[in-house]
């Protein structure tokens, strides 16, 4: 219980980070992961717990907009590690169409490919919000987009 939390609080203190810190991809893909986890607190409060074998719709939704927005920023950023963030986002998104297809998989794959993909998305926002700025120090300000 204990990593748990200290994961949460590991989470939380590199969004904010990112948000103080990053120019505009690094702040909208913190703003992006803290609405998943606002989205997900209020789907549990209004729906409740759903047992863990059982595909949670409200997840799903959450899940497929957070990889939908994901990849938008990954696809228009001048930055690499937002490719790195949407992966994983459409990794847990794969975890949950899994197990529609196959309840077998709840034991251990669900957990891994639902859960842990928040550990490899802070660690690359923090990656990339770092860069930016040792990058920002040493040329100055750049383009936070890509040209379209």
């Amino acid at each position: 219980m204990t990593v748990i939390w200290a994961l949460r609080i590991l989470t939380a203190a590199i969004l904010a980070f990112a948000l103080r810190k990053g120019d505009e991809p690094e702040r909208l893909v913190a703003a992006i992961l803290i609405a998943t986890i606002v989205l997900d607190i209020l789907n549990h409060a209004m729906f409740g717990f759903t047992e863990f074998f059982v595909v949670n719709p409200g997840h799903l939704v959450i899940d497929g907009w957070g990889a939908l927005a994901l990849l938008w920023v990954a696809l228009r950023a001048n930055r690499g590690w937002p490719m790195l963030v949407s992966a994983a986002q459409i990794i847990v998104v794969l975890g949950h169409l899994a197990k529609i297809i196959d309840l077998s998989l709840v034991r251990f794959g669900y957990f891994a490919m639902t859960q842990l993909p928040i550990a490899i998305q802070a660690m690359a926002l923090f990656a990339g919000t770092w860069a930016h700025m040792r990058r920002e120090e040493r040329i100055g300000r750049y383009r936070g987009w890509r040209l379209a």
